[in-house]
């Protein structure tokens, strides 16, 4: 099933050589003959009188409207931002839009296959603003669907908006914080933005069979929602701030967006592969080695390491490992192992040990609780809650003799004036990290506790990059966080990839922003808990990261009898579960600190059979490619298909996600996989051949296992 776009790009391809071609004909007859033939004549005014239609076509069409809430007055609704004048380029449309109080200037940049949007809001006067700010794309139609997710459609009706959202505000310590005598007081738990975030980066509708996206750029960290309503069109909203202060775009927000079709047919997978065009630098695969995530264990400590498939090393460059009786860095001793080695970091906190729970918090933040190695960092790059007071959690911390800990929040955007969290983190784990070649760095707890704290510190407005954002609790610009840990990873990440090396992001879950920068990134499960590794979470972890590597670590649960007692049936559950995406699975430890499973030689042993059996075949599959459109549909809807690979080697994965055993049809486009009638099939697995009849597959998936499908050309 070819995309709509690249059907019309073909057209308009065969029309560029025709006029081409007519070009050269007038030419070269009137050169000869010194006349120009009536009928070439009327082609060419033809030609023109085309362009001009579609330039007013351009013109009279409907045109983009905006709208914004302003924060903390008492008008609560939309009010519409008048058009106030357009302009036309070759292949730009720059409205303007204008009233008293505001300005907002949208570019719609002509690409081709898509249109870029890069709009601007600026407050006309000199005072802070918090603003939700609605961008509406009209589309009209009689059948609307809406796509959510990689499987689901939704017939939309009338007056309801439909969107993919999470809710988002700042994270609530189970353990209690010390600034502040509740935690609101604190303002844990205050909305970010609205309080609601779309995690997939576009939202998509089918209007009369014609799909229609619209996608946020995933290298501008802002608060965002997309969505759609019938008979209006496509919506994306944010929730911005604009301040004096933000010194490299005083009183002014920005954002961005692309508006593209896609063949409605295969709904959000073909709408990715076209976002995936547009973006390519935010998933560009750059991993090429496929493999397990090892956490801290010396690799060399394990017996018979290369049964396991590992690739990736987190550590740090002051752990040894032994290498021919010798202690050396572990570093220096993976090298010529073909397993990559990350250096750990964690800059978004900083974690102090506390024999007591209760500490006035004056006491917690002076001098004499401070290391004076972290006074002189955390006076110019520690956050503020909206009391301005320092935000300083309490939290329970095996990793600490103690067993307890504050954790401080720190802005770690590397521009801060002055000696900054980031300088610091750079010199004393990184830099050391660096000059014994490591492969990479990897952060920590991405989406922990501080992701979505909000900033209100103003002397830290001037250094941010990209637009603030407010809480409607509080109405006052403040920094979204996780804008400053963008900023943190966006910097290492350009410098790493300069050099040839990676970066790798753990605490992965609902924002897809990180993954702009990150090379390969995962997250810590429970096996008792599905949230982190059902279905919605794991298409959207797939979905994110395209091609791109990703290894998971299951920690609560990896005691439960399913991993320690014959058969050993948890092992089978989960390697299959994440086999069916191509992702990697490996374990840490219950508490994320003691007993890690790969220094328990039972457990290890326990589990080297389904290392050997499953990790070979998903690096077979994530080296080919994870290809969002399949090209493959089955007649049951509880049996999920993904495909690995396009023009090379081919396999697709067959996932009963329902309670009982499932005999079905699989049915591939033969033509657009580029397979002849007479293909054979092999189930990887057991290694067993497999009937095809036509273009047809049938097989049999037992409940909640997987099996892998090599097509044989």
């Amino acid at each position: 099933m070819k995309k709509t776009y690249l059907f019309v790009t073909t057209i308009l391809f065969f029309a560029t050589i025709q006029c081409f071609s007519g070009n050269f004909v007038l030419k070269t007859f009137g050169e000869t003959h010194g006349v120009w033939p009536d009928s070439l004549l009327a082609y060419q005014e033809k030609v023109k009188e085309k362009k001009d239609n579609s330039l007013k076509a351009q013109k009279d069409a409907t045109s983009i409207y905006v709208e914004y809430i302003e924060m903390g007055k008492a008008n609560n609704t939309f009010i519409k931002l008048p058009e106030y004048d357009v302009n036309f380029t070759k292949s730009t449309k720059i409205t303007r839009f204008k009233n008293n109080f505001y300005q907002v200037v949208l570019k719609e940049i002509d690409k081709g296959n898509y249109t870029e949007i890069n709009g601007e809001l600026e407050n006309l006067s000199d005072e802070n603003s918090c603003i939700t700010l609605r961008i509406i794309i009209p589309l009209q139609g009689n059948k609307w669907k809406w796509f959510s997710g990689l499987e689901k459609e939704y017939v939309m009706s009338k007056d309801s908006i439909y969107s993919d959202t999470k809710k988002i505000s700042t994270m609530l310590p189970p353990d209690g914080a010390f600034n502040g005598q509740t935690l609101s007081d604190g303002g844990y738990g205050d909305s970010v933005g609205q309080g609601s975030m779309s995690f997939y980066p576009l939202g998509v509708v089918s209007v009369d069979n014609s799909g229609e996206g619209l996608g946020v750029d995933m290298t501008l960290p802002i608060v965002y929602r997309l969505s759609a309503k019938k008979n209006e069109g496509l919506i994306a909203e944010f929730d911005i701030a604009t301040s004096p202060l933000t010194e490299k775009f005083p009183n002014r927000a920005f954002f961005k967006l692309s508006h593209f079709n896609f063949n409605s047919n295969w709904g959000m997978r073909a709408a990715l592969k076209q976002y995936y065009s547009i973006y390519p630098e935010s998933f560009k695969k750059r991993v090429t080695t496929e493999g397990i995530w090892l956490p801290f264990t010396p690799l060399r400590s394990i017996k018979n390491w290369k049964d396991f498939g590992f690739a990736f090393h987190e550590l740090s460059w002051n752990s040894f490992d032994v290498k021919e009786g010798k202690s050396i860095p572990s570093i220096v001793s993976d090298k010529g192992t073909g397993v990559l080695s990350f250096q750990y970091t964690e800059p978004w906190d900083i974690q102090l040990p506390i024999l007591r729970k209760n500490i006035p918090y004056d006491t917690l933040v002076s001098n004499r609780m401070v290391p004076q190695e972290h006074q002189q960092y955390l006076k110019n790059s520690a956050t503020e809650d909206k009391n301005g007071l320092w935000q300083t959690r309490r939290l329970e911390t095996p990793w600490f003799s103690s067993g307890w800990a504050v954790s401080i929040t720190t802005n770690c955007n590397p521009d801060i004036e002055g000696f900054n969290r980031y300088q610091y983190v750079r010199q004393t784990e990184i830099a050391p990290a660096l000059k014994m070649n490591v492969d990479g760095v990897y952060f920590d707890s991405m989406e922990w506790n501080w992701h979505y704290d909000l900033n209100y510190r103003i002397e830290q407005f001037k250094y941010t990059d990209y637009p603030l954002s407010f809480s409607k609790n509080v109405a006052r610009p403040a920094i979204w966080n996780f804008v400053s840990e963008f900023e943190f990873m966006k910097k290492i990440a350009d410098e790493m990839h300069s050099q040839g090396k990676l970066v790798m992001g753990n605490g992965h879950a609902w924002n897809p922003f990180a993954a702009a920068n990150l090379d390969l990134f995962g997250a810590e499960l429970s096996w008792y808990s599905t949230g982190d590794h059902g279905i919605e979470a794991l298409d959207f972890k797939r979905a994110i990261s395209s091609q791109k590597p990703i290894v998971f670590l299951l920690n609560e649960g990896l005691n439960d009898k399913a991993f320690t007692n014959f058969p050993f049936k948890g092992y089978e559950i989960y390697f299959e579960k994440l086999l069916a995406y191509g992702f990697f699975p490996s374990f840490f430890s219950t508490d994320a600190s003691s007993d890690p499973y790969w220094m328990d030689a039972e457990k290890v042993e326990n589990g080297r059979p389904f290392f050997k059996k499953y990790i070979p075949i998903i690096k077979q599959i994530s080296a080919a490619g994870w290809e969002p459109v399949t090209d493959a549909v089955c007649d049951i809807d509880f049996v999920r298909i993904e495909r690995f690979g396009e023009r090379g080697e081919l396999f697709f994965t067959i996932r009963n996600n329902g309670n009982k055993d499932a005999s079905c049809t699989v049915t591939f486009d033969l033509k657009t996989l580029g397979i002849s009638r007479d293909f054979k099939a092999l189930e990887v697995l057991s290694g067993m051949p497999l009937k095809v009849k036509n273009d047809e597959l049938n097989i049999t998936v037992p409940t909640l296992r997987t099996q892998v499908i090599k097509i044989i050309r």
